[in-house]
């Protein structure tokens, strides 16, 4: 396999991205100029040194000297400690972010549940998510989840398996209202939309 199939392989491995448009991308770097793609490398190699995973919401953050393990949402006071806000991946995490709707915490699942997935507990972060909520005075947590099949199972068996917990601490369990489209991912909706689901939580 030759160079330019082997990187079109590995750009077919993105999400979202098929074939055809992975070798794009490989004709793309091909008319760039040396310096372009230099700059590319240095920063591929580097982007796993400067970030690391924060300890409590699982996300992803800019950590270059590695001098904490919290990321800063989870360090700021001002955000609301009661509310715990579960969603399945750090692009979610951003899209919220930008909507300026929210102001609690967060727990990034790292993915969704399948419907016919047989070990959910392999596909999420049960584990760390059952500890997060034991360790803190929560006293809501918001499900918001992608609005299609593997979407609606994975709040489905996170309800299940938080309900136990909640009912002990009296926790409320709510979800985004349905002002988002059946079928979306949660990383697209604009914040309008997003803003509406929130307000709408059931």
């Amino acid at each position: 396999m030759n160079t330019i199939n082997k990187l079109t392989e590995l750009f077919s491995k993105f999400p979202g991205i098929g074939p055809r448009q992975a070798k794009r991308f490989v004709y793309f770097l091909l008319t760039r100029n040396a310096s372009f793609l230099e700059e590319l490398s240095r920063l591929l190699l580097e982007i796993k040194k400067e970030v690391s995973t924060c300890e409590s919401c699982m996300r992803f953050f800019s950590n270059p000297l590695h001098n904490t393990k919290v990321c800063e949402i989870c360090r700021d006071s001002n955000r609301h400690n009661d509310m715990l806000m579960i969603i399945e991946r750090d692009a979610d995490f951003e899209n919220i972010e930008k909507s300026k709707i929210y102001e609690g915490k967060y727990f990034i699942l790292g993915g969704k549940v399948p419907i016919l997935e047989k070990n959910p507990e392999n596909r999420i972060r049960v584990s760390q998510l059952k500890e997060r909520i034991k360790d803190e005075n929560i006293k809501e947590i918001i499900l918001a989840l992608s609005v299609n099949p593997d979407g609606e199972n994975t709040e489905r068996y996170v309800r299940e398996l938080l309900t136990p917990l909640a009912e002990k601490d009296s926790i409320k369990i709510t979800m985004l209202g349905r002002g988002l489209s059946t079928g979306i991912e949660l990383e697209y909706p604009d914040s309008d939309t997003l803003k509406n689901a929130f307000k709408n939580r059931t």
